[in-house]
């Protein structure tokens, strides 16, 4: 393939991870023989970088290489796989800010940190999903006490959205590919760092509601404080702290009967008692549909 590509392409050259140079100059792309190359940026056209995107997967030099189970759960996603994975298990969408850390340093921070090796599926250097394999003999991952720790020792800002358990990987394809499509909605519209599917219901389904709606819903619930930053961040901060107001008033560094006056009065105003279930709940929908 390649000696019938160099026909088109003479600038192309294989990739050697230790002896390549001025290696941002390619795109690089990689064989179903997990051969890599690399056709300089400027002989491509943007016509020419869609057909071999098409017909090549595009290999990423900063990216670790994959490990075996990491290429079973790659074979298991695109069909490749006649085996069946039967024991439980979940994805875990996250992304990090652009340049703190490199992908290699970040799997072997999640290894440590998990105290064992977890694959990680990459997007790119900064998106990617963790594979958790579920065992009821094992405590449960804590992903904020990570992000903290995370935060603390090496300044990585990351987020995670978590998603549901699967008990088997008849459906691992749909489960992937929503996953990742949720995770880059989801991270544009809340500022959680840890959100999980069942919280992120209310964003996926505002996502898909056109804009005239989303305006209605917000006028007839926020009403005068459609605009009001100072109680639409007292209202956000309430419902991040499941409607406790002593919780949101010590994370506001506020009196506790203050909080509970700048509510008071958001429901006096509207008519909507948001320490009720239901009408929390349009509120919270409200103040989703302003961000969406």
């Amino acid at each position: 393939m390649l000696n019938q590509l160099k026909t088109i392409y003479p600038s192309i050259i294989r990739y050697d991870q230790q002896k390549q140079e001025h290696v941002n100059d390619y795109v690089w792309f990689i064989t179903d023989q997990k051969e890599v190359f690399g056709i300089l940026r400027k002989e491509l056209s943007k016509k020419d970088l869609i057909l071999l995107s098409t017909l090549l997967k595009r290999y990423n030099q900063l990216l670790p290489e994959k490990t075996n189970e990491e290429e079973y759960w790659y074979d298991l996603i695109a069909e490749k796989s006649s085996t069946a994975h039967l024991s439980p298990f979940r994805f875990i969408y996250f992304t990090i800010q652009p340049d703190q850390i490199d992908p290699t340093s970040f799997k072997a921070a999640i290894t440590e940190l998990f105290g064992k090796y977890v694959p990680i599926l990459w997007e790119d250097e900064t998106t990617g999903i963790l594979v958790e394999e579920i065992s009821i003999t094992e405590e449960q991952i804590d992903y904020a006490q990570i992000i903290d720790i995370l935060m603390a020792d090496l300044s990585v800002h990351i987020h995670f959205y978590i998603g549901d358990i699967q008990a088997n990987s008849s459906d691992i394809k749909q489960y992937y590919t929503s996953l990742l499509k949720g995770g880059k909605i989801i991270f544009q519209l809340t500022n959680e760092e840890v959100i999980s599917y069942q919280q992120s219901i209310p964003y996926l389904l505002l996502n898909q509601t056109d804009k005239q709606t989303k305006k209605q819903l917000i006028t007839s619930v926020l009403k005068k404080f459609e605009d009001d930053e100072e109680m639409l961040k007292t209202l956000e901060m309430f419902f991040n702290h499941n409607l406790n107001v002593s919780e949101t008033a010590k994370k506001m560094y506020m009196h506790r009967n203050s909080l509970q006056y700048r509510i008071d009065k958001f429901t006096n105003e509207t008519g909507i008692n948001i320490q009720k279930f239901d009408q929390a709940l349009a509120v919270k929908l409200a103040l989703v549909a302003k961000k969406s």
